[in-house]
This record gives C-alpha cells, sequence and structure tokens, in this order.
C-alpha cells in the first residue's frame, strides 16, 4: 500500500494525504462527541477527551504541512523554470580556427 502511494505523483500523493487527515479527523470527532459523552466508558471520560482531541489536532496540523509540502514543490518548480529559461547558451569559437582566421587576414 505505501509502494503505491509512493510512486504517484506529488499531488496524488497531497489528495491520498488530505483524505486520511479528513477520516482521522472524523474518527477524532467520533471518540470526542460520542465515546466522551458515554455515562460510564471503560478507561473514564478524560482520556476519550484527550484522545478525541489529539486526532483532531493532528488531522488538522497534518493538511496544513501537506499544503505547505505541496505549495512549496510547486514554488520550487516555477523557480526551477524560470531559472532554466533565464540562463543563456554562448558558444565559445575554438581557438585554433580563430588563429587561422587571424593569420589568414
Amino acid at each position: 500500500m505505501i509502494k503505491y502511494i509512493m510512486s504517484r505523483k506529488i499531488n496524488e500523493r497531497g489528495i491520498i494525504g488530505i483524505g486520511l487527515c479528513i477520516i482521522i479527523f472524523i474518527f477524532g470527532e467520533f471518540v470526542l462527541n460520542r465515546i466522551s459523552t458515554m455515562e460510564n466508558p471503560p478507561m473514564g471520560n478524560t482520556i476519550y477527551i484527550l484522545i478525541g482531541s489529539a486526532f483532531r489536532f493532528i488531522s488538522v496540523l497534518g493538511v496544513v504541512v501537506i499544503i505547505k509540502y505541496l505549495y512549496d514543490s510547486k514554488k520550487k518548480k516555477e523557480r526551477r523554470e524560470r531559472k532554466r529559461k533565464g540562463h543563456k547558451l554562448y558558444y565559445l569559437k575554438d581557438k585554433k580556427s580563430n588563429q587561422k582566421e587571424d593569420s589568414d587576414s
């Protein structure tokens, strides 16, 4: 599964990552709103509140990091393209051909 995801393009990997973060956020919401509000959950309400909040925070942080990575890679590609277009090729003449032209004249 990981090899399949890593073989995809950067944009596709970003979309897959954002999708996973959304699933984690929904799971965190479920834990926070449903399980932590039960009458007597198995390990106590506080644990489930912390777990739900942590999942929500991690998923939002993951989305922000993925968007920043996609934006930076896009800017890096544009910068590389600008640099490539701005570079001009100069062809130098051979010294031997220059000497022959000088001696012929």
